[in-house]
């Protein structure tokens, strides 16, 4: 993986643990969440106003990621209402970098090397470290976040590869999926509750949206030219800055054993850079 592919995605990991530990703090995860998608598209505008539409071969390819984007939201809120951000965290970004890694060495033609292998199987042991001291029950919708994160991160490097230009397609696609998660959230939730959720910070959540924006624009800015097994596993060394988050800001307990598969996952995403 080149040197500016690494710096991006790392980057990204950042921002990316950032926006979560908003919605694990957030009074009503699930306005929290959709307040946080909002944003990201309310940041998406001007730039599509920039850079134009994506082609119009990959807009079913954005109904499709809108989908998955969508459920994505939906289980991660319910995973942050059952379990800790140390404990949901890791175990939703631990599940998808294999496969991932898998579907794009059958079905993208990427090329990824025994270390580059080695290093996506040790973040994801690292992680499964976590996900086995807690019993099914507590940590089932983290696993099915984690699908959904393999499902969309191979989609959107399918589309981005295609568009040929990455600001376009992620735009688009966080404009559209709030759209309809706009008028999920209003099925569920009372408007002035809503309303109400994003006047007490909103400063705050458009920071949390721009931060939501800019790491998955980062992450396929890097996966146009990387192999996606590669990037998904270095994107969740996330993983590392959540725990630091949990502890720090939410204090949340951190145990030797988390601290133990943080060690080993942050092992695999340095045999990833050296791939």
């Amino acid at each position: 993986m080149s040197l500016t592919s690494f710096v991006l995605v790392l980057i990204a990991a950042v921002l990316h643990a950032g926006w979560n530990a908003l919605v694990k703090a957030g009074g009503d995860r699930l306005i929290t969440s959709w307040a946080i998608v909002s944003a990201a598209a309310i940041v998406s505008i001007p730039v599509l106003l920039v850079v134009g539409l994506p082609d119009q071969r990959v807009w079913w390819v954005l109904v499709v990621t809108g989908a998955l984007h969508i459920a994505y939201n939906l289980f991660l809120v319910a995973a942050y209402e059952r379990a800790d951000l140390a404990v949901a965290y890791p175990i939703a970004r631990g599940v998808a970098p294999v496969i991932v890694t898998i579907a794009g060495i059958t079905l993208l033609d990427d090329r990824v090397t025994a270390l580059g292998v080695i290093g996506v199987l040790l973040v994801v042991s690292g992680l499964g470290v976590v996900a086995t001291a807690h019993p099914l029950h507590d940590t089932r919708w983290a696993i099915a976040t984690g699908l959904m994160i393999a499902s969309y991160t191979f989609v959107d490097g399918y589309g981005v590869r295609r568009n040929g230009e990455a600001a376009q397609y992620i735009c688009s696609s966080f404009i559209l999926y709030a759209f309809v998660f706009t008028v999920i959230v209003w099925s569920r939730r009372d408007v002035g509750r809503m309303r109400r959720a994003v006047l007490q910070s909103p400063g705050r959540l458009l920071l949390g949206g721009g931060a939501n924006a800019g790491a998955y624009l980062l992450v396929m800015i890097a996966a146009r030219t990387e192999p996606l097994g590669l990037v998904a596993g270095l994107r969740e060394t996330s993983v590392l800055f959540g725990l630091l988050i949990a502890h720090r800001l939410l204090h949340e307990r951190v145990t030797l054993r988390q601290t133990v598969a943080i060690v080993i996952a942050v092992m695999g995403a340095v045999a990833i850079v050296v791939s």
